[in-house]
């Protein structure tokens, strides 16, 4: 079903979804992110068709995918992120180690190559933290369950990207031990490079242009935009730098200088947007059809995705003296599947070797976006329940 209707009809109908559906979403108690997706699946072609993935929604939505990364790096509070950083390593290396396994484990059961299920296993070991800005408004932003969870998608994200890379590559072109080390010289370079160079381009910047509140908006969106370009440069998804963009502002920019304009734009629309664009992938006749034939790999992706993360939840919790409240929230937190997840199956869905195979096949990706669809409604409804049982845990001592 599609309507004609001119560009502002489309604006004006468009911003009634994103004014309403949040607030719908909320007289049920669930969270806004869940008004935006479903707002989503009926805007885009496969209802309504008032709103298309490519143009100008691609180009908020990327923008919006890295604003919301950059303000989940800026919001950590590095001295309580110190005192943690024990737990958010061993989360971190679980969180990514459990589902990884799962997901090797399924592709091979599945028929997919060893090379292909590695894939497999990263794109499910990785997470969105999507229900964050959800802890922000609740004042848990700092809990160290929160924080810990945090620390630990630095670690997941990065080695998902790492593996996505080495899968493809080897796809292509066969395995390369040279590859491999470049790959890990170049992050070597880049993650320092970015926590404390940028944070002197920062201050530079904003320095001498950054007098008036466009000017520093408009530098703040370049930097964005620039960490995520250099991190495609050594093979990364943009969102490692975006996320390392906002740990290196937060050094460099003081309490929140020029923060609130770019914290009103992202939340009003670029952020949203992000959110909506994950809805417009849903094709309801393909979706029927990969649940009606390929009902055992959703299953099996969902199975290995839940397993693993509570694993590493309970363990991290377990290991660090946490409560078994702060297990389930943490669990609850690093469910969704989506900027990270989406960016690797496609990639791996493009990739061709010399004879035209594709490393991932279109079931699979069909089976990820069930995955996405159903992580990013279940995870941010599933940490609003966990985060009301929290309680303030006793100060951790510095590790």
């Amino acid at each position: 079903m599609n309507f004609e209707l001119t560009l502002m009809s489309r604006v004006a109908v468009i911003g009634t979804f994103l004014v309403l559906f949040p607030r719908i979403m909320a007289r049920f108690r669930m969270p806004p992110v869940v008004g935006y997706i479903l707002a989503g699946m009926l805007l885009g072609p496969g209802a309504l068709g008032v709103m298309e993935e490519g143009g100008a929604t691609r180009l908020f939505a990327e923008m919006g995918k890295l604003l919301f990364m950059f303000f989940v790096g800026y919001e950590i509070d590095v001295e309580q992120f110190n005192k943690s950083r024990k737990a958010s390593a061993s989360f971190g290396f679980l969180t990514f180690v459990a589902p990884f396994s799962g997901g090797v484990l399924l592709g091979r059961v599945f028929g997919y190559s060893w090379n292909a299920s590695a894939l497999i296993g990263s794109i499910i070991a990785s997470h969105t933290l999507l229900a964050y800005p959800m802890l922000a408004r609740m004042g848990l932003a700092q809990h160290r369950a929160a924080v810990v969870t945090v620390g630990g998608t630095i670690f997941t994200d990065v080695a998902a990207m790492i593996i996505l890379a080495i899968t493809v590559s080897i796809h292509q072109t066969g395995f390369s031990w040279k590859f491999l080390g470049i790959e890990t010289v170049e992050l070597g370079i880049f993650v320092p490079l970015m926590l404390f160079g940028f944070s002197k381009l920062a201050r530079i910047a904003l320095a001498k242009f950054g007098r008036a509140q466009e000017a520093r908006l408009m530098i703040f969106l370049v930097l964005i935009a620039a960490s995520a370009e250099l991190s495609h440069w050594i093979h990364l998804e943009g969102i490692v730098g975006a996320f390392l963009a906002g740990l290196a502002l937060k050094r460099a920019v003081r309490g929140k200088f020029g923060m609130e304009q770019l914290e009103v734009i992202s939340n009003t629309l670029f952020v949203p947007v992000f959110f909506v664009s994950t809805g417009l992938l849903v094709n309801f006749q393909v979706l029927g059809r990969t649940l009606t034939e390929h009902w055992s790999l959703v299953l099996g992706l969902i199975a290995a995705l839940v397993v693993g993360k509570r694993i590493a939840a309970w363990a991290t919790a377990r290991w660090n003296g946490m409560t078994p409240a702060d297990a389930s929230f943490i669990w609850s937190l690093s469910l969704p599947q989506m900027a990270a997840t989406l960016a690797s199956a496609v990639v791996g869905f493009q990739a061709l070797n010399a004879s035209g195979d594709r490393l991932l096949d279109s079931a699979f990706v069909n089976a990820t976006l069930v995955l996405v669809v159903v992580t990013c409604i279940a995870g941010p409804l599933l940490t609003a329940l966990y985060a009301r049982k929290l309680s303030p845990p006793p100060e951790p001592a510095s590790e």
